[in-house]
């Protein structure tokens, strides 16, 4: 029977199949060999948990991808609430704003052509540059520009340092050091020789704190405010705002000595700087800017891309206004004594203070500085994020500003707001250069800077990138105007 059992099991073509499959299939994997069953299933239960980890891995992978885009979120948020770059933006939006305000609600009678308070030109008698518009509305600025100021201080976290009053007081003693210097720089003689609100206020403020007055123990606040001087010029870009119409009024003649001279002569001024001068990278390249684009402007914007020193930003941009009031002194004269025509000398001139360019030269700056090489030959890698913080807020608002012009100004085309509104906006532009001025003067030291000129080169880099300026621009002015 047994045997006979066997016989008909081994002649069951269901047992062939099978054997036949387990021989074919199963055989070709040596997992699957006789009497590796434990190993099928330890291998199966393996890849279960390789993927298991792989989705695990994954998932951990999407969520720290989440936070990275959240915090980066959260921190821009931070930076735009607690940033001096994005609070110089909210100051010279207020500026504006409160210029538009003004604009087309003083009535003409009452301002004079004149709706930023401040003091007029004057020729002789000093007290003409005062009415009682002007002089109440002076203190109403100060005390209105002091509050946003105050304002941003308490968000950058500016009180754990230092109390509130001390920013208080140091700002209006800026505040009446800058009007002073208005008044001084609206005298017709003196602005009409190079003597203008800008120079008064650095020198100023550096008598404040280079002579026996600095001691006095009331000014102590001063320099508590004047720290911020570059602070508050930056705050003026905004307010260089103008029409884009300009660039068509002015023609393509004076667009290629501006936006073609300027470039090239900061370049070679730069390559000057570090391989002659022997200066480092940061200190050229703000002398460079400086003595090229529009002085202490550009200087403090450039500043900011590339996170200059304050002492680098305060020695430039000290030596530049120096020599910005000598050439801008010699130069017209110059021009007078050669017989120079009036349209190629001012061409001329007017290259060497060009700021309509200054946003994009901001831009081209950062992109350059985040991607050059270091010290060891490694170059950075470009980065729409760092780019974007690095980029000047005030940028942002000039646009803005420039837009609303732009949009304005040709439907009010005609009426007295139309001829006042440019010039308003200008007006507070030079309130917020005159008190960064001051700080600025403030914070310079006249022994550290003549040993820091010297010795650092900027005097000579300033020298040699303005001489290249000045003969690029001159040879520009007479090819496209002459």
């Amino acid at each position: 029977m047994s045997v006979a059992n066997e016989t008909e099991n081994t002649n069951d073509p269901r047992v062939d199949l099978e054997a036949g499959f387990n021989e074919v299939y199963l055989s070709k994997d040596p997992k699957f060999e006789t009497g590796n069953s434990e190993s099928v299933t330890t291998n199966v239960t393996l890849n279960s948990e390789q993927s298991n980890d792989e989705l695990k891995l994954e998932e951990q992978s999407n969520e720290e991808a989440k936070e990275d885009n959240s915090g980066c979120c959260t921190d821009q948020l931070t930076k735009m609430a607690t940033s001096a770059d994005w609070w110089s933006l909210y100051i010279g939006l207020a500026g504006f704003a409160l210029t538009t305000l003004l604009v087309f609600t003083i009535p003409y009678e009452l301002s004079g052509n004149k709706v930023i308070p401040g003091p007029v030109r004057w020729e002789r008698n000093p007290i003409d540059a005062w009415t009682w518009y002007s002089l109440v509305g002076t203190m109403f600025l100060l005390v209105f520009f002091c509050s946003i100021y105050i304002l941003a201080k308490y968000f950058m976290g500016a009180f754990a340092k230092k109390p509130v009053g001390e920013y208080g007081k140091g700002f209006f003693l800026m505040g009446a050091i800058a009007t002073f210097s208005l008044w001084l720089g609206g005298n017709i003689a003196l602005s009409k020789n190079g003597f203008g609100y800008a120079i008064w206020s650095i020198v100023l403020g550096m008598i404040f704190t280079n002579t026996p007055i600095g001691k006095l123990g009331f000014l102590s606040s001063l320099k508590v405010a004047a720290k911020d001087g570059e602070f508050f010029i930056k705050c003026s870009l905004a307010l260089l705002a103008t029409q884009f119409s300009v660039l068509a009024r002015v023609g393509l003649p004076s667009i290629l000595v501006s936006w073609i001279g300027s470039p090239l002569a900061l370049i070679i001024g730069y390559l000057n700087c570090r391989h002659f001068v022997k200066m480092d990278t940061e200190l050229a390249l703000l002398t460079a800017v400086g003595a090229t684009w529009c002085g202490a402007s550009a200087i403090s914007a450039t500043g900011s891309v590339i996170d200059a020193s304050s002492s680098n930003i305060s020695l430039s941009i000290s030596v530049v206004a120096l020599f910005t009031v000598l050439f801008t002194f010699a130069q017209p004269y110059f021009a007078m004594g050669i017989g120079m025509p009036d349209d190629v000398a001012g061409a001329w001139i007017g290259g060497s203070i060009d700021q309509t360019g200054l946003g994009v030269l901001c831009t081209v700056i950062a992109f350059w500085w985040q991607t050059k090489a270091d010290e060891n030959g490694n170059k950075g890698k470009f980065s729409w994020l760092f780019l974007w913080d690095k980029l000047p807020k005030f940028i942002l608002g000039y646009f803005l500003c420039s837009g609303i012009l732009s949009i304005v100004l040709p439907i009010i085309e005609g009426s007295p707001q139309a001829e006042t509104y440019p010039k308003a906006v200008l007006d507070m532009n030079k309130w917020l250069f005159a008190i960064g001025f001051v700080g600025i003067g403030v914070m310079t030291d006249i022994k550290e800077l003549w040993a820091g000129a010297f010795g650092s080169g900027v005097v000579q880099g300033y020298l040699i990138t303005n001489t290249f300026d000045i003969l690029i621009s001159l040879a520009l002015s007479y090819a496209t105007f002459a």
